[in-house]
């Protein structure tokens, strides 16, 4: 079973070349961002974007795993970031990867993680 914590539809496709839309759950799993600074060079400053989970996502993704204990819950990259082996990201088809996003169809055995 997968959940799509994403604002919008999921397309799949399977082995086969099914497509199998999942609807969105209702949930989004939000993630707050932090700035570390990387380093300071020449009166600039660099820093690096890490993504956090925030408590509104945290008690979403906590109901979610109650509710589906065997589930794949499928969010953002930066939900995936945020709660790293919790959610995870899709990934596009290799012929639709340099599709618009309204064209892209996702893998259904293979997600990226970010454990």
């Amino acid at each position: 079973m997968i959940i799509n914590a994403t604002p919008h539809p999921i397309a799949f496709q399977d082995e086969d070349g099914n497509l199998i839309i999942v609807p969105m759950s209702g949930k989004t799993l939000k993630a707050d961002a932090i700035e570390p600074v990387v380093r300071t060079a020449h009166g600039n400053t660099f820093v690096k974007s890490v993504f956090v989970p925030s408590k509104e996502g945290t008690k979403e993704l906590e109901a979610l795993e109650r509710e589906f204990p065997e589930a794949i819950i499928v969010g953002s990259i930066i939900s995936a970031q945020a709660f790293p082996g919790r959610v995870v990201g899709m990934i596009p088809t290799a012929e639709t990867v340099r599709a618009a996003p309204a064209e892209k169809r996702f893998r259904m055995d293979r997600f990226t993680t970010f454990e």
